[in-house]
Order: structure tokens, then C-alpha cells, then sequence
């Protein structure tokens, strides 16, 4: 629907005339309810009790919350005192790396455009990496290499296309 179609159609809604509501339902409207005074002791009596249910709910939350965390410390709390004590520095050996190599490859490159939300294009390159992590100790003869992948999203301009 254009711009022209829709004031055609607005001029066309003023022009009608809104139909007559029923007889009976307009002086269904027009009377106010007739309340007796048992149901009003009732209904004042049931909005008391559910006022003092709605105190204790509003207090419940936080409380359990309080309550919650309670317990997580004092689990955290026991749980060092009862572990095991920590091995000393002579029974555990070190590693004493004296080669380390630090290597990161490039697995694959490639650039996108996305809209942003005003509409605007932008475009972004993503690259997938890989970084690796050797430590060898040539007297033990140990080698610990690390492999991390990683992508990194980097945007490249804000131009409008």
C-alpha cells in the first residue's frame, strides 16, 4: 500500500459512520455494579491475606539468595581445610627448559561485509591462527608443546559502499 493509497483509504474511514451500540449493552455500561456489603467484607478480607503472602514472597528471593551464598563459602572453607597438603618443592621436580620456541601460523585469511544495526555497511577480516608453545629440557630429554587455536576478527574499514 502506497502513501496515496493510504490517505484514499483514511478519507474513505472518515467518511463512514460508526454503527449504534445495542440497547442493552449500553445501559450495561451506563449502570454502575450493584456491590452487596458481604461480598465487599470478603473481597477486602481475601486482599489482606494475599498483602501478607506477597510480604513474605518479596523477602523469600533475597533471603535464599543470602542463604546460598552462605553455604558456597563455608563449602569453600571446608573444602581447604580437609584437602591434602600441598606436595613441597623436593618431591615434585621442575622442568628447566633451556630451548623455548614460540610459533604462530596463519591457517586461513578472509575479509566479510556486515550491515551494522543503523544500516551501515563495514567490513571485517578473519584470520585463524595457530600458536604453538615448545619448552624442552634436554637434560631430563622432556618436550611440552602447547597448540592454541585463535581467530581474530579485526574491522578493516567503516566506508560506505
Amino acid at each position: 500500500m502506497n502513501e496515496w493509497e493510504h490517505e484514499l483509504f483514511e478519507a474513505e474511514l472518515r467518511r463512514l459512520n460508526p454503527a449504534r451500540l445495542p440497547d442493552k449493552f449500553e445501559s450495561r455500561l451506563n449502570t454502575p455494579p450493584q456491590v452487596l456489603s458481604r461480598e465487599f467484607e470478603t473481597r477486602q478480607r481475601s486482599q489482606v491475606w494475599s498483602h501478607d503472602w506477597s510480604i513474605w514472597l518479596r523477602w523469600l528471593a533475597p533471603v535464599t539468595a543470602v542463604a546460598v551464598a552462605l553455604l558456597v563459602v563455608v563449602a569453600q572453607l571446608n573444602r581447604g581445610r580437609n584437602s591434602a597438603p600441598p606436595a613441597t618443592a623436593a618431591s615434585a621436580p621442575t622442568l628447566k627448559a633451556d630451548q623455548v620456541e614460540i610459533d604462530r601460523e596463519l591457517l586461513g585469511s578472509f575479509d566479510a561485509v556486515a550491515n551494522m544495526p543503523e544500516g551501515e555497511p563495514v567490513r571485517f577480516r578473519f584470520q585463524q591462527w595457530m600458536d604453538a608453545v615448545t619448552l624442552r629440557d634436554s637434560v631430563r630429554g622432556v618436550e611440552v608443546v602447547q597448540r592454541t587455536p585463535r581467530i581474530e576478527v579485526v574491522p578493516v574499514s567503516f566506508a560506505t559502499y
